[in-house]
């Protein structure tokens, strides 16, 4: 049994940034109007058997000329989902969700982090698991 760990991003309005031990491993860079993607990003070679590995998700709110009636606020979403995809010798499939996939809509000032998800990913007997998560979101209700 082959077993793979991915990041799947489904949106991205504004700046998402995901950081694993310290590096940036993606960057969406400023998009707009939330457009749907279907983002796979294996990190699989990176996680550490040895130590904990910390896995962060920062999205940020950049300013820009959006909609006028909206006034000083910019909305911003950030849809993603980190899991587990193990395929056996016959070559099939089966995804397991290694968190709640992370799906928020909100509006905010500008030109602030408007998210920082940080897990911490641990080695366990038969795979990695999130032992760890610490959220921070900044949006006005």
């Amino acid at each position: 049994m082959k077993k793979e760990y991915w990041i799947n991003v489904k949106h991205v309005d504004n700046r998402l940034v995901i950081f694993l031990k310290g590096e940036t491993i993606w960057d969406s860079g400023i998009i707009h109007d939330d457009p749907e993607l279907d983002q796979y990003i294996n990190i699989t070679d990176h996680l550490d058997k040895e130590h904990a590995t910390e896995l962060i998700f920062e999205g940020f709110n950049d300013d820009y000329a959006g909609k006028e009636s909206l006034g000083e606020l910019n909305p911003w979403h950030f849809h993603y989902r980190l899991f587990v995809r193990e395929t056996d010798g016959a070559g099939n499939t089966k995804e397991t969700e290694l968190i709640k996939p992370y799906n928020e809509k909100h509006m905010s000032n500008p030109n602030i982090r408007a998210i920082n998800n940080s897990y911490l990913l641990m080695y366990k007997e038969e795979g990695f698991t999130v032992v760890s998560n610490s959220l921070s979101q900044q949006f006005y209700n």
